[in-house]
């Protein structure tokens, strides 16, 4: 009854469902044709438990009683990785004879000494439990491959709080990770699903705290000193991609519009980065990806170009001009316009489309392309300071070399010197975790302020091209409210100008940091 479970690493996907969804993944073909044994369904009833301060949490472990059947099991899961939708992390299980935590079992040398601390222990109470019928099936997609399928309906709570819950889980048990990611491609073209980055007990500790969601901004990337080259890429990759699947549900829930401006954050950063490692990762190995993120680039960008008119620049207008009917007018089509390109981004987000793209992403990084580039493979031997040091220097000397005369450029020329300054920022952000943080602060500030400039003069063209969508829909007074619109922009633009030139002296005066 008390025989331990040997320790194991988990590698599973998670992908949200609709509920009508779940009751029909067995009658699909693909399931029945892989199938290997009968499905089993049962009730599985788990208690999560930590202390009064959530040191568990903190410890980024999670400790669990879980009845399945008839039989209790207790589980630690701790470390690990999520990189898209795909979850890595160690797991340790032993039979319990009931609901009761099981002290001595609880020692792990990954985690003294926090669960070897007797006085921790005693303080251990439930968190939250989850509750859910669980049905699972054996597959066996292709040869020497060995996937467990559950599909999981029931519901988080704490006290009088809960959160439905209906998910797939897809867990490897035999195989390459990249034979389940192959497989959950072909799945999710039948069964519509969303990949889930957050685990269960993630999901319960914010509902047990009460923490409501925000907009996720960018987080620096994190990698060990004696990383290599690859690993830092794929550090700063799957960073990128936290952050947009941490900001989709408020993008689809229709929240804050926050949550859109920072999803194109990540995707714009996203693409910036498989283009900042292109000497040593080259594109070409993964141009069906790149044609895909321009895909959805293309259908968030505009979403957010009609948020920041409306709420922004249309809004300042109206405050300075409150009587003018036509303005009033005008910012009734602009709102239809932007929920119209708005619901164009949730459709992208909540797509079969954009889970596949997740899923190709993290492919990538299992099946590694670059390998094949004898050319590519000279650069990756380099370390990441190495690289980094004559990547930024290439991309701050193409920066001076277009801003040296950044007083005669015309609106073409500006915005090429914006692109130029974003892509060394970016880089830049992306690195300097491998330098002095001061020195990276003292020249990443200039370069944000010029950035900032420079976007100010670009949402000046943005607002001209706007305002001619708009003119499509308006006549009379309204039409003429355009005008007023374009003049306003161009009076800002105007200001932006004139700060330039003690911003680029500014930045031009930092001393690069690599």
């Amino acid at each position: 009854m008390n025989a331990p479970v040997p320790d194991h690493v988990e590698v599973e996907l998670k992908l949200a469902i609709a509920g009508q969804d779940a009751h029909r993944i067995a009658r699909l073909p693909l399931i029945r044709d892989s199938a290997r044994g009968r499905a089993r369904t049962r009730t599985m009833h788990g208690i999560y438990f930590d202390t009064p301060e959530r040191a568990l949490q903190r410890a980024r472990a999670a400790l669990r009683l879980r009845r399945e059947g008839s039989q209790w099991v207790q589980t630690i899961k701790f470390g690990g990785s999520v990189e898209g939708g795909l979850h890595s992390r160690y797991e340790s299980e032993k039979r319990v004879a009931g609901p009761f935590l099981d002290r001595q079992a609880l020692a792990h040398p990954a985690l003294e000494p926090l669960l070897n601390d007797a006085g921790l222990l005693d303080t251990l109470v439930p968190v939250f439990t989850v509750q859910f019928r669980r049905t699972t099936r054996m597959l066996s997609p292709a040869p020497d491959t060995s996937i467990e399928l559950c599909v999981d309906v029931g519901e988080i709570r704490t006290g009088e709080r809960s959160l439905p819950l209906c998910e797939m889980e897809l867990e490897l048990k035999a195989g390459s990770p990249a034979a389940l990611i192959d497989f959950a491609q072909i799945l999710v073209e039948q069964v519509p699903g969303r990949l889930e980055p957050a685990s269960k007990a993630e999901r319960g500790y914010a509902l047990a705290l009460g923490q409501a969601p925000a907009p996720v901004r960018a987080r620096a990337p994190v990698f060990g000193t004696d990383a290599s080259l690859e690993q830092v890429f794929r550090a700063i990759v799957f960073n990128c991609v936290e952050q947009l699947q941490a900001n989709e549900r408020g993008v689809v829930a229709g929240e804050d519009p926050e949550y859109l401006h920072q999803a194109r954050v990540a995707l714009r950063r996203l693409r910036s980065a498989l283009a900042t490692f292109d000497t040593a990762f080259p594109r070409a190995r993964y141009a069906g990806l790149l044609d895909e993120l321009r895909w959805l680039d293309g259908c968030l960008g505009p979403a957010r170009d009609w948020d920041v008119f409306v709420s922004s620049t249309l809004a300042a207008v109206l405050r300075a001009f409150p009587a003018d009917g036509g303005l009033r007018a005008l910012a009734g089509h602009a709102a239809d316009l932007r929920q119209d390109h708005r619901r164009i981004a949730v459709d992208a987000l909540s797509s079969t489309r954009h889970t596949r793209l997740l899923l190709a992403l993290t492919g990538l990084f299992l099946q590694r392309p670059w390998q094949a580039d004898a050319d590519s493979l000279s650069v990756q031997a380099l370390t990441p300071r190495q690289f980094a040091q004559q990547m930024l220097a290439r991309r701050h000397k193409k920066v001076v070399k277009r801003g040296r005369r950044h007083a005669g450029l015309d609106h073409a020329g500006l915005h090429a010197l914006r692109i130029e300054i974003k892509k060394l920022r970016y880089a830049a952000e992306f690195v300097a975790g491998l330098y002095e943080r001061k020195a990276a602060g003292a020249y990443l500030d200039p370069l944000a302020r010029l950035q900032d400039l420079l976007g100010g003069l670009n949402d000046a063209a943005t607002v001209d091209r706007l305002c001619a969508e708009l003119r499509a829909r308006l006549a009379g007074a309204e039409g003429e409210s355009v005008g007023l619109l374009r003049g306003w922009a161009a009076a800002l633009a105007e200001d932006h100008l004139a700060s330039l030139p003690k911003a680029w002296k500014r930045f031009r005066d930092a001393r690069p940091f690599w």
